[in-house]
């Protein structure tokens, strides 16, 4: 009689290692997409609050620009919005052309700074209000 011999049932060394180091590889990879969505929602944040800053500084000029009238100025200085500091420059000049323009309007030019990841970002927004009532 022939005795039959019987296999343990299980998993060898060199199986373990390579299914931890697939495991592994794919972590590392599921880590690096979380750290780019991170760097991008932070990006966005900032974006939207440099968006609301400049939203909210052109409604401030509208009412003046209706209520006072506006002169040709230049200001700058630092705004904040949440945790972030922006430095802003804010001009208003004459419009130059065409005349039936620049005789009703002043052109009022935002521009908004702050730096991301040590990277300086910039974003500027123009628009047109009138002189007086």
């Amino acid at each position: 009689m022939v005795k039959k011999i019987k296999f343990s049932q299980g998993f060898t060394l060199v199986e373990i290692m390579v299914s931890v180091l697939i495991l592994g590889f794919g972590l590392t990879l599921v880590a690096n997409a979380y750290l780019v969505a991170l760097r991008g929602i932070n990006a966005t944040a900032s974006n939207i609050g440099a968006l609301s800053l400049a939203r909210e500084n052109f409604e401030l000029l509208e009412i003046s620009s209706l209520n006072n009238g506006l002169s040709v100025t230049t200001t700058q200085g630092v705004l904040k919005f949440s945790d972030k500091s922006y430095d802003y420059v804010q001009e208003i000049t004459k419009v130059g052309q065409p005349e039936v323009l620049a005789k009703e309007l002043l052109q009022a030019c935002l521009t908004l700074s702050w730096r991301e990841q040590n990277v300086a970002k910039n974003v500027v927004f123009s628009t047109y209000l009138p002189k007086q009532k």
